[in-house]
């Protein structure tokens, strides 16, 4: 499995969840997760990185807008880091006050 930058692994969860999200799309829910702010060079270099790695597709949207898509590659890699965190996380309690 190849080796994401945790911030990576979020942007590929949010390229799946959204279907085809612009970069602000991204970086919104990201700083709204996090409660720090995103810094659009840091989010950039990052929807690139995947991009070369061929797990997300870059689209123009309009203008000066990119999509991102996840390739079947992403889809791949995510359904991997799935079925690892589960096997290795297990299952989550059902009550944490118990």
């Amino acid at each position: 499995m190849r080796t994401l930058h945790a911030l990576q692994r979020e942007m590929l969860i949010l390229v799946a969840d959204f279907g085809e999200p612009c970069g602000q799309d991204i970086k919104r829910e990201l700083e709204a997760y996090h409660g720090d702010e995103l810094r659009s060079e840091q989010l950039y270099h990052h929807l690139d990185s995947l991009c070369e790695r061929g797990l997300v597709e870059k689209r123009r949207a309009d203008g000066r807008t990119n999509a991102y898509i996840l390739t079947e590659d992403g889809r791949r890699w995510l359904e991997k880091q799935r079925h690892w965190v589960a096997e290795h996380a297990g299952p989550a309690p059902l009550d944490e006050g118990s």
